[in-house]
Order: C-alpha cells, then structure tokens, then sequence
C-alpha cells in the first residue's frame, strides 16, 4: 500500500516553501526595469572601451542569449510602460506595511503579496476574472471589492504616457 505525498507547496492555498517567506514578488514590468537598467550598464560599458581606444570588434563583450530572450518576455507581458504607473500599482497592491505576507491597507484587505503579483501581473478586467485567476481571493474579497480594485489597476493601465 502506497503512502499518500503530502505536498507542503500549493500555491492554490498560499503554501510556499520557507525560502519564499521573506522573497518579495516583483511585476513584470519591475524586473522588465531592471533588466533595460543592466542593458544600459552594458552599453555604457562598451562605449567606454571604445572610447580607451579598445576598437576591436572580437573585444565587445555581448549580453547573453538568456538576458535577450528574458527581456524580450517581459516586453511582451509588462502591462505597466511607465516608472510612474508602476509605482502607483506597487503602492496600490504592495503597502509598505506588511505582516505574514498579508497587505494590511483598506485597497487591498489581507491579499498576500503572491496574490498582489499576480493581480499585476495578469491585469483582470473584471473580479471574476480575478476570482478565476486567483481562486483564493474569493475567500478575502467578496465581488465589489475586487472589482474596485481590479478598476484601479486599470486605470493605472489605460492612462499611462
């Protein structure tokens, strides 16, 4: 007779192993920033041996195959263009303030900070699209609530520059 497994990770009912405890999930659109900042570094860096007299084509150093194909991902799934609609979502979705992963302010009651992300990230139009995304924010959120909150978000959306 075969022992039942008993999976301590279901991100379904929030249970994440212990390294993510105290990780802080990121938009896509963060590490999209971060990502264009190091490829600027880059650039600046390159320019800089050309300008110390290093013209040699075989001396540029190039960035990896990995670093395009992920910057390219995130320019396809970023919904948040400008540092000033990024901010406001993270604001909005990521109080400073937070306990046990769980937000803590009146825009968004008790969401964990996994549920954060993914309402950034996937961008729902309507809460039960959010509900059926993110099934454990029908337990915290009743319809109202997370329709307000998915409206905020697409406001931060449709009014960026």
């Amino acid at each position: 007779m075969a022992l039942p497994i008993q999976d301590d990770e279901d991100a379904a009912q929030l249970k994440f192993p212990k390294e993510f405890d105290k990780a802080e999930p990121m938009m896509i659109s963060e590490v999209l920033l971060m990502l264009e900042q190091r490829r600027q570094q880059h650039t600046n860096s390159n320019n800089n041996m050309s300008n110390l007299g290093i013209d040699d084509d075989d001396d540029e150093i190039t960035l990896s195959e990995a670093f395009n194909d992920t910057v390219a991902y995130c320019e396809r799934f970023s919904k948040f263009k400008t540092k000033e609609a990024i901010g406001a979502v993270r604001n909005l979705l990521f109080p400073k303030d937070q306990t046990n992963g769980m937000t803590t302010t009146n825009s968004t009651p008790g969401l964990h900070k996994f549920e954060a992300a993914l309402l950034a990230n996937l961008c729902p139009q309507q809460a039960i699209e959010a509900k059926t995304l993110i099934p454990s924010l029908d337990s915290k959120l009743d319809d109202d609530e997370c329709q307000k909150i998915v409206d905020e978000i697409q406001t931060y959306r449709s009014f960026q520059c």
